[in-house]
């Protein structure tokens, strides 16, 4: 794509709130799925069985507590009243279990079980404290690692919505605003100059979804697997901002959730015709683990087909109907779900996978399924009530379903693509800093420091960089697609743009690919002939796209890599006395120069990279500048090396013109009218417009 801006128009989901409706045309049905509010209820009641389920030991087991009972309690609403005092009784639960994390005073066995955070002032988040003070990252799924922040914190986030509809009065409660929005702060930060979290932690706003992976270091880069506990989260957002009366915050999340929503359809459930995965991998109909190097149909916990398939319907709520939609779900049953023995997998998977695919097909069918199964045997953060309502809403979806795929009767048309509204990227909760009583703070990271990192303040955890942030990642690939790189021990930039994938095929239905991956072979080598040959870099800043990676030599000498999402070209800025030196590891093959500033390298696989050399002021460089057979510039240079993929003859002529536009950032607004735009900043005003990579569904909502 050409262009210093682009402007994506996200399509609100119309007619999303607290339940769906079910206009109730029959009687007996009605009376049926009351009696089991009820019922679900009194399950709940026995013996304080809520307090276990909301004060579960981990933040993930107890956040699907809290939105199991919410939904209750939003059925109480529905069937009762909101002043019923089962209804009332019912919220007194969410908010007696609430005081065990926003109030200083809780403690106890009343408490007992409930978990609770530090607040990390090195990386700038919420860390729990056994994780954090076992020193792993394994207890509570890496939460003090900062994995699943998004999944973990959206169960609360809802539920706290959910308990400020039923009683208004709770957002009297500064306490309990403040921990709610700290939640949001956390995982979607609005605003870049909040001092105490880094602007939108999980999201990406150049892939339009969540990344899951914290800060240890992965060789597949970063990864995502539960969608639907992402779109949790997002719903949340809105939900809170919605019951706060804070519109920015209810559009954001609107906007979000609509982008996301978006995304998964197109990237992680996969209809028949699928354009963005090998056609043999289709078939699986969803991704599994997706990572930026390589999508894996699995689980982290097992490759079951009712926990790949099942992890992608979880939590049930009604933002699910952005994204599974009849004719997925019908192909997903017939070729996958139908095949599952339902006799002999758990039922509380069973109660996930027929209230996630089957009752958007066959409502009817899935209720009487559901009925077989007792209370007690449901997931963890799903009531029968609960489940046999969403599949009785099924029946009469029509009119909702329809509408969730359509803009929103509140989005006036844009009539062009730079006529912006007012931004919604606001500072939230004025940026206080998180309670001490609640939220005790620690520096050093127990497991992985930031120690390759220069940047001041709250730091990038979920981002595709953070590999090389942490010292036991810095001989890791990071992956700003298209490309992958890589410091090797010399020091040097490896850059990698496979074009082909590594399959992996089922021995039991050879037919189908299990697991696709990218594989990371050095195309070319970019260094200086000065630098000491060791790994020796540091990230000096950070945006939400990307960020600026130094390479230091001795004295003031050094190579500055602005790294983003999407760029057309690996550009290094040199300085202070420094030779380039562009190489393989096997040599360069050819290497031809086009013109002044302009070569063609060519490995010995045959792979061909232009490279560009221009000065300090964005010139190329006269016709006496030139490499050597070894890819060694014949002079110092105080300017930028470039180098970019030819992927076809034609893809020569567009990557010379737009050489001179060099990338050292990308800003991001958002709109009060669902608009995003991103802003191409270049360093140098030469009237060259931006090349950049754009994804097929950048294209699908660009204006």
């Amino acid at each position: 794509m050409v262009g210093d801006t682009w402007t994506l128009q996200a399509d609100w989901a119309a007619g999303l709130g607290f339940l769906p409706e079910i206009p109730f045309a029959n009687a007996s049905v009605k009376a049926q799925l009351k009696d089991e509010v009820l019922q679900s209820f009194e399950y709940l009641k026995d013996n304080g069985r809520y307090r276990g389920e909301m004060l579960a030991g981990g933040y993930y087991s107890s956040g699907k507590g809290f939105q199991k009972v919410a939904m209750v309690c939003l059925l109480l609403e529905k069937f009762l009243s909101v002043h019923d005092n089962l209804t009332q009784e019912c919220v007194g639960w969410l908010a007696s279990c609430f005081e065990c994390f926003h109030s200083p005073a809780a403690h106890g066995s009343r408490c007992l079980n409930a978990p609770s955070s530090y607040y990390n002032k090195d990386w700038g988040g919420l860390v729990e404290r056994s994780g954090w003070d076992k020193a792993d990252c394994v207890h509570d799924f890496g939460n003090s690692c900062y994995n699943d922040h998004h999944y973990h914190f959206g169960y609360f986030v809802v539920s706290g919505a959910v308990l400020a509809k039923l009683n208004p009065d709770i957002l009297r409660n500064d306490n309990f605003v403040s921990y709610i929005n700290l939640l949001v702060r956390n995982t979607a930060n609005p605003n870049a100059e909040d001092k105490y979290f880094p602007q939108f932690r999980t999201f990406d706003w150049f892939d339009l979804h969540s990344w899951s992976h914290g800060i240890v270091p992965s060789h597949d880069g970063k990864d995502q697997e539960s969608t639907s506990e992402e779109l949790n989260l997002l719903y949340g957002v809105y939900l809170w901002g919605k019951v706060t009366s804070n519109s920015a915050l209810e559009h954001l999340g609107a906007t979000m959730l609509a982008l996301a929503a978006h995304t998964v359809r197109e990237i992680f459930l996969m209809q028949s015709g699928n354009n963005f995965h090998p056609s043999d991998f289709v078939k699986n109909h969803v991704t599994g683990i997706f990572l930026q190097g390589k999508v894996d149909y699995t689980t982290w916990f097992g490759r079951r087909p009712e926990y790949i398939h099942g992890i992608q319907m979880l939590p049930l709520s009604p933002a699910l109907a952005l994204t599974r939609k009849a004719e997925f779900c019908q192909q997903e049953w017939d070729d996958i779900l139908s095949k599952i023995d339902f006799q002999t997998i758990s039922k509380a998977w069973a109660s996930v996978l027929l209230t996630g695919n089957l009752a958007v097909i066959s409502p009817d069918c899935a209720y009487r399924k559901l009925q077989n199964i007792q209370e007690r045997d449901f997931d963890a953060g799903l009531s029968r009530a609960w489940a046999l309502y969403w599949a009785a809403s099924r029946s009469h979806v029509a009119r909702f379903v329809d509408a969730t795929s359509q803009a929103s009767t509140n989005v006036t048309p844009r009539s062009s693509s730079s006529d912006m509204a007012s931004s919604i990227l606001m500072l939230l909760d004025n940026g206080k800093p998180p309670d001490e009583s609640i939220f005790p703070s620690r520096n050093a990271h127990p497991v992985h420091p930031p120690e390759n990192s220069r940047v001041a303040g709250p730091k990038a955890t979920n981002k595709f960089w953070s590999n090389w942030l942490v010292e036991a990642g810095s001989a890791y690939p990071v992956f700003p697609m298209p490309y992958a790189l890589k410091f090797n021990e010399q020091g040097e930039l490896q850059v990698s743009q496979c074009s082909k994938h590594i399959e992996i095929y089922s021995k039991s239905e050879p037919d189908r690919i299990l697991t696709y991956l990218t594989g990371i072979f050095e195309d070319i080598r970019i260094g200086a002939i000065e630098l000491p040959r060791k790994r020796n870099f540091a990230v000096l800043g950070e945006g939400l796209l990307g960020a600026e990676v130094e390479v230091k030599g001795t004295g003031d000498a050094s190579v500055v890599f602005p790294v983003y999402s999407g760029m057309a070209y690996i550009s290094g800025r040199y300085s202070g006395g420094l030779t380039p030196e562009v190489s393989h590891h096997h040599g360069i093959k050819r290497l031809e120069k086009v013109a002044a500033g302009i070569w063609s390298f060519h490995n010995k696989q045959q792979v061909e990279y232009r490279v560009y050399v221009l000065n300090a002021t964005g010139d190329f460089v006269d016709d006496g500048c030139n490499f050597n057979s070894k890819g060694q510039l014949s002079r110092q240079l105080d300017g930028w090396l470039r180098v970019a993929r030819v992927l076809e003859p034609s893809d020569r002529w567009i990557l010379d013109a737009h050489a001179r536009a060099v990338l050292t950032g990308m800003e991001l607004e958002v709109d009060s009218k669902g608009a995003v735009q991103y802003r191409f900043k270049t360093a140098f005003s030469n009237g060259v417009s931006t090349l950049h990579w754009a994804f097929g569904h950048h294209l699908q909502l660009m204006v």
